[in-house]
């Protein structure tokens, strides 16, 4: 059993899905004389429990093996496939109770891949793609939101005060950078919007949209943009009040990082080779106008990038020698170091699932 499953994590992590749709596959009806027991079992053995499936299900019952592969399909592929089925299930109710959008979007999608009549599930799992749609939206839209009225309430800052000339230079070039700055914000808004909307996500694209209009209210190219943004919005997403809410977002796993950073902590935290502390001390340190800042944020990078490359390439040893744990293990810390690496979360994602899969394959009898 322990080769089994092994065969099945080996071919899953190289990208091979557990729950491939046989059409996809390549499973076509004019070769159904390759439907074989050997097949079906190899396509089982290798985790492709759906295929396998229907491998049996498309044999032709005039051949020898045909018995042996109903027998595979009822004590073994069946019953691994209904075990995942509900476990999956069950995970997404979970999910779905805790308010956990995403992690219900994901169980209800590979639970819809288990069964034989997908409908509901895909459904559910659409529905809390929704959900998460909505929450990151209303989230990103208030932050932005107040972001942007604290750049507008800047404009209006450096007004000389009485008993300074009203065309003082030094006021007057605060102004001026305080309007570049204000300018330049505008411009990455507009830009993130068309990306958002080049990507398929017009409710992110709405957010950077209307941050645009805020701060460039007259701007046409602005206005054609939003209603292409408008006309793209994903039936059941709403665009709240403009109205600042109560309700905040939970700071509760954020590292409590100080308001005021010296130099000298930021270097004891490099000395230390605690990268991400260090890199959150470093940000606080260059918002202050720190001198150096620059410099200590790109050598905790690079160290940072050095060191999650080291993790990631153990990982890849451990999980070769069939260490999955210690793979796991080297890959989540590949992910705190550099988190913005998609390689490191798509293989920390895959593993964490595999395990996951082999607990309940292992108890299925």
């Amino acid at each position: 059993m322990r080769s089994l499953c092994w065969v099945l994590v080996m071919v899953l992590f190289s990208g091979c899905a557990s729950l491939i749709d046989p059409k996809q596959a390549g499973m076509n009806p004019a070769l159904s004389f390759l439907n074989s027991y050997e097949s079906a079992l190899n396509d089982f053995e290798k985790g492709r429990i759906m295929i396998a499936r229907e491998r049996v299900l498309a044999m032709d019952k005039t051949r020898d093996d045909y018995p042996a592969a109903r027998k595979l399909l009822k004590t073994k592929i069946d019953p691994a496939r209904l075990r995942l089925l509900g476990h999956y299930t069950t995970k997404a109710r979970v999910a779905e109770r805790a308010g956990e959008w995403s992690k219900a979007m994901t169980f209800y999608a590979q639970a819809a891949g288990l069964n034989t009549t997908p409908q509901a599930l895909n459904a559910k799992r659409d529905e809390m793609e929704l959900k998460m749609r909505q929450l990151r939206m209303d989230t990103l839209l208030e932050q932005r939101r107040e972001e942007d009225a604290k750049l507008l309430a800047w404009l209006n800052a450096y007004e000389p005060p009485k008993g300074v000339d009203s065309r003082d230079e030094a006021f007057a070039r605060a102004r001026e950078h305080t309007q570049d700055f204000v300018e330049d914000h505008a411009s990455l808004a507009y830009r993130e919007a068309k990306r958002f909307l080049s990507k398929k996500l017009p409710e992110l694209a709405y957010v950077e949209a209307e941050s645009y209009l805020r701060l460039t209210p007259d701007s046409d190219r602005g206005a054609r943009l939003m209603e292409d943004i408008r006309a793209e919005l994903p039936k059941g997403i709403r665009i709240s009040s403009n109205k600042r809410s109560s309700k905040r977002p939970s700071l509760s796993r954020r590292s409590v990082v100080p308001e005021t950073v010296k130099r000298e902590q930021v270097q004891e935290l490099i000395r230390k080779g605690d990268w991400v502390k260090a890199k959150k001390y470093a940000l606080v340190y260059r918002r202050e106008g720190g001198k150096g800042a620059d410099l200590l944020l790109k050598q905790i990078q690079a160290s940072a990038e050095k060191e999650a490359a080291a993790h990631f390439s153990r990982g890849r040893v451990a999980f070769r020698q069939e260490q999955l744990q210690k793979a796991i293990g080297y890959w989540e810390k590949a992910v705190e170091l550099v988190p913005e690496n998609g390689e490191y979360v798509s293989a920390l994602q895959r593993a964490r699932q595999l395990q996951d899969q082999l607990r309940v394959l292992r108890e299925t009898k």
